[in-house]
C-alpha cells in the first residue's frame, strides 16, 4: 500500500526531461511543470548556463527554493506574452499567470547551456503576487503583492 502511495505522489524516479531548444519552450516546460506539482522537473528546466540545478547541485539550497518557486507560480492558466533577446545566450520573457480574479505579469530569464538547451535562470517572485493573500476582484495586481 505505501509503494502505491508512493508511486501515486510521484515518489520513485523522475522520467527523463528532454534538452529543450528554445528559451520560450523552457518557460513552457518549468511552467508545466509547476501546474503539474513536479519538483524534478522544475529543478531539471531550471540553473544556470553551466546545467541545470538538479545536475550540478547549485545552489546548494535549489530544492528548498524550487518548492518556493512552485507555490508562487501556482495558478489557473499562464501564457508568455514576449520573448526578448538579450544576447545570443539570454532572453527575457514576460509571463501572464491568472490566479483567482487577479492577473500577474512575471519576468523570467532564460539563458543557454554549453549544449545548446535552455534554463530558466531567474524569476520575478514579487510580481507574482503573495500567494498566502487572497485576490480582491477588481483591484490592481500590482496593489495587492
Amino acid at each position: 500500500m505505501a509503494l502505491l502511495l508512493l508511486a501515486a505522489c510521484g515518489g520513485g524516479k523522475p522520467a527523463p526531461v528532454q534538452p529543450v531548444r528554445t528559451a520560450a519552450g523552457a518557460v513552457q516546460g518549468f511552467m508545466q511543470a509547476v501546474a503539474d506539482s513536479n519538483l524534478a522537473t522544475m529543478a531539471t528546466l531550471w540553473g544556470t548556463s553551466k546545467g541545470p540545478a538538479a545536475k550540478t547541485g547549485q545552489p546548494p539550497d535549489y530544492e528548498r527554493r524550487v518548492v518556493i518557486m512552485q507555490a508562487y507560480l501556482r495558478n489557473e492558466s499562464f501564457r508568455v506574452t514576449s520573448d526578448v533577446p538579450v544576447s545570443p545566450d539570454r532572453r527575457d520573457l514576460q509571463v501572464e499567470l491568472r490566479r483567482h480574479t487577479c492577473t500577474w505579469n512575471v519576468p523570467f530569464v532564460v539563458v543557454k547551456t554549453g549544449d545548446g538547451s535552455w534554463l530558466v535562470t531567474q524569476v520575478d517572485l514579487t510580481a507574482a503576487g503573495n500567494p498566502a493573500r487572497p485576490c480582491l476582484e477588481g483591484a490592481d495586481s500590482a496593489a495587492q503583492g
